[in-house]
């Protein structure tokens, strides 16, 4: 593995982590970081991790590699990895199957072919079949974003463009238990309720998001990680207290840097199970032009920053969740946060001493 994006994560039972990814380079690279020839391309891989050991999964050989996952008709269809979960014993991961299309620009000219679910043993991760999920061709629900488990559910957050012409994608979700995945007598979530129809399926909520995005949780709240759409460099967060919403408490955690040097971004996407000292590890893909990839692999990575909690909602400041229904604790308050230019901080004269404040920017670096 020397270059990909997509860059899923699925947190295993056993404390692994199996990594997804789109397009790949397989091969080798010199020492400056340019493709020694011979390296070859395929549509999707895996990387496992078992703490600092890394290893790379694809079919075929060394020197002649295939996709992780082929589909039936690999000449003409492939597959870019969504998220997946060990559930009744099995690792099942989510599927957008694509193929070529005269249209497009080049390395866009590609469309969606369908949306389905790959089986694999749990541990040994050998591949057993495909499956379609069957409520796509229904609602036009893209499922497998996010798989959550959440309070005996696994809920399937998806993605579908209301209006195709525009090419806006909104966020859906649908749950099963936990266990009964692969039967797909899932619940669809309306906008007030369940339905057992995939048809009765609406947006969670009015905002875009990504080809890519993430739910996970914090201190008994939701977050929902997504780039803003058509390759921008903003990275947003919002929270709620369902894992349908409603959401608020929209951020902006993080620019891209890279977007100023010939590059572009896309796809940020969390992975809690890294988390340390209560900050978020997210990732965002880079990209440029195609051929430059071949002078210098490092445009085609996978960035990671953490991302401080307290960026994302007001009730992940230390003293957040007491201020915000207790006026009365001791210790400091402020508002609004975040700022922009002034905010009110009151300290109840009860407050314990010593006291020491520090300012931090929407990136986590102290200004203050």
């Amino acid at each position: 593995w020397i270059a990909a994006d997509a860059t899923y994560s699925i947190f295993l039972p056993d404390g692994r982590t199996l990594w997804l990814f789109g397009d790949t380079f397989i091969g080798e690279v010199d020492e400056n970081n340019a493709i020694i020839p011979g390296s070859k391309f395929i549509r999707n891989s895996a990387v496992i991790q078992d703490g600092e050991q890394l290893k790379t999964l694809f079919t075929g050989s060394r020197s002649n590699p295939s996709d992780f996952i082929l589909s039936a008709y690999p000449d003409s269809t492939w597959y870019w990895p969504d998220h997946g979960v060990v559930d009744d014993d099995t690792l099942r991961i989510f599927l957008a199957k694509f193929r070529k299309s005269n249209s497009g620009t080049p390395g866009f000219n590609f469309e969606h072919a369908g949306n389905d679910m790959a089986n694999l043993t749990w541990p040994g991760l050998k591949f057993i079949n495909l499956v379609p999920v069957t409520s796509h061709p229904v609602n036009g629900v893209l499922y497998g974003d996010r798989i959550l488990e959440d309070s005996g559910y696994l809920y399937i957050y998806g993605r579908k463009n209301d209006n195709p012409d525009l090419n806006i994608p909104y966020p859906h979700v649908a749950r099963a238990p936990k266990g009964e995945l692969m039967k797909q007598e899932w619940e669809y979530y309306t906008g007030v309720d369940w339905s057992s129809e995939p048809g009765d399926s609406r947006r969670i909520n009015d905002f875009q998001v990504s080809q890519q995005y993430s739910v996970s949780t914090y201190r008994g709240k939701y977050i929902l990680i997504t780039q803003n759409i058509w390759l921008s460099p903003h990275i947003y967060s919002f929270t709620s207290d369902s894992p349908v919403g409603p959401w608020g408490s929209k951020r902006l955690l993080y620019t891209t840097p890279e977007t100023e040097q010939d590059m572009f971004t896309y796809n940020a996407y969390a992975h809690p199970q890294f988390d340390q000292d209560d900050r978020l590890l997210i990732s965002y893909n880079t990209n440029g032009d195609f051929w430059s990839i071949f002078e210098n692999v490092e445009i085609y990575r996978p960035r990671f920053i953490r991302v401080p909690y307290m960026n994302m909602d007001y009730e992940f400041w230390p003293n957040g969740q007491e201020t915000a229904s207790q006026e009365d604790q001791p210790g400091p308050r402020i508002f609004p946060n975040p700022v922009r230019n002034s905010t009110t901080l009151s300290l109840n004269p009860e407050a314990p001493a010593p006291l020491s404040v520090e300012i931090v920017d929407l990136h986590g670096k102290t200004v203050l």
